[in-house]
């Protein structure tokens, strides 16, 4: 299958995902996330998020939905529209949810830059699973719409094992500010 052939395969991937799932926080999400992770893994409470849904796609075109969530804090933020952020914690979970596969973000590995007033990002570090395998995740996303709490954006990249297999990873992402969120919410009854 060519490149082009990838990209609209992933594409109605994509399309399909975003009619079965809102990739925008809200508290099912949160509840359903949290029976994932063990004690140990939580993600911060309060702060900005990075979240997706999409596809992930082999070398010989296998496709697997996809979703990741990381925990994000701002460390530096410039004049020009410019703003740096330290990765706390986060995973990539690859599969259905009887085989689901699980990789969890090395935080002192990523960077993460948002460019242009948040218009576009770049990412990039590793993520391992629970018997060692890295990968090496570059993920670069485009801005598709402004929200309210925050930003929606394509996202496209890959991800590549120390054996040299490559993945191809396609997403719609959110960059949300779930403090903003809890306090605007917090009066409702």
């Amino acid at each position: 299958m060519t490149r082009s052939k990838k990209t609209i395969f992933a594409g109605l991937l994509m399309m399909f995902v975003l009619l079965s799932a809102s990739v925008v926080y809200n508290e099912a999400f949160a509840q359903e996330f949290e029976k994932e992770r063990s004690q140990t893994d939580r993600l911060i409470r309060m702060g900005t998020y990075l979240v997706g849904n999409g596809a992930a796609v082999s070398e010989d075109n296998q496709g697997w939905r996809s979703h990741f969530r990381m925990g994000l804090e701002e460390i530096e933020s410039s004049d020009n529209g410019h703003t740096d952020y330290e990765v706390k914690r986060g995973v990539f979970s690859v599969g259905k949810h009887d085989q689901r596969h699980q990789f969890f973000v090395l935080p002192d590995s990523w960077e993460i830059s948002l460019n242009q007033n948040e218009k576009s990002f770049d990412a990039s570090g590793k993520v391992e699973n629970q018997e060692g395998k890295v990968y090496d995740v570059e993920i670069s996303g485009e801005e598709i719409s402004d929200l309210t709490l925050g930003s929606l954006y394509y996202v496209t990249g890959t991800a590549t094992g120390t054996d040299g297999e490559v993945y191809d990873l396609f997403y719609i992402s959110a960059l949300v500010d779930r403090s903003f969120i809890q306090a605007t919410t917090s009066g409702i009854s």
